[in-house]
Formats: C-alpha cells, structure tokens, sequence
C-alpha cells in the first residue's frame, strides 16, 4: 500500500513539474543579448522577445522590419503580416531565429515574427 502511495505521489510531482515548467516557459521572454551572442542556440527555434521599438522599414508594402530594444541589446523583427507596430511601442513577438548571413566577422540575426502584441493587443 505505501509503494503505491509513493508512486502516486512521485507521479503527482512530475506532472506539476511539468505543468509549472511549461506555464513559465510561455510567459517569459529570451533576453535579446543572449540571442546575439549565442544565435546557433536559438536558430530556428521558436522564442518570445520583448521590448520598445526603436525603428521601423518597409520595402513597397511586402518585406516589413523593426528593430526592438531591451535592457540586453536590439534585434532587427522581420514581419510579412499586416502588424507594424508603431516606434517607441512596447511589443511582445513570438518568431524564429534566423541567422541570415556573415559579413567578416559580423553575422545579422534576424527574428522572423510569427505574432506580435503591441500594449496587450495581439496583431
């Protein structure tokens, strides 16, 4: 009887584990320095970001790009959607990764976005 109450319990704790893992994983962000300084990590993986807009492009209405600044660094956002926050704004975006090409010794990381949440509206 008390194997199968340790077991029960054991079970019990990898289960909430589990469930607390998954909850903190979706509502924290990746720090944008830690991005830029390790991009193979994340490169192709699915993260969230989150900062203030500092600028943004567009180039004839079908390639869309911001930049976003956190306490870490910035990160150029590329978007092919209708979301374009506006400069200054606080936005939340949930993309990949990309490790677009090497100039020498400087590499461009790019955050192809997949959702973007500017002031608690999802776009």
């Amino acid at each position: 009887m008390a194997k199968k109450i340790t077991i029960a319990v054991l079970i019990a704790i990898v289960l909430i584990g589990g469930g607390v893992w998954y909850y903190y994983s979706q509502l924290h962000h990746a720090k944008i320095e830690k991005i830029l300084s390790r991009p193979g990590e994340f490169s192709g993986k699915t993260v969230t970001v989150e900062g203030d807009v500092t600028e943004r492009t567009a180039f004839f209405g079908a390639v869309k790009f911001f930049k976003i600044r956190d306490k870490t660094g910035e990160i150029i956002v590329v978007t092919k959607g209708n979301a374009f926050p506006d400069v200054k704004s606080k936005v939340r975006v949930k993309g990949t990764v990309d490790q677009a090409f090497s100039m020498g010794d400087e590499k461009l990381v790019v955050f192809a976005a997949e959702s973007i949440e500017e002031e608690g509206e999802k776009k």
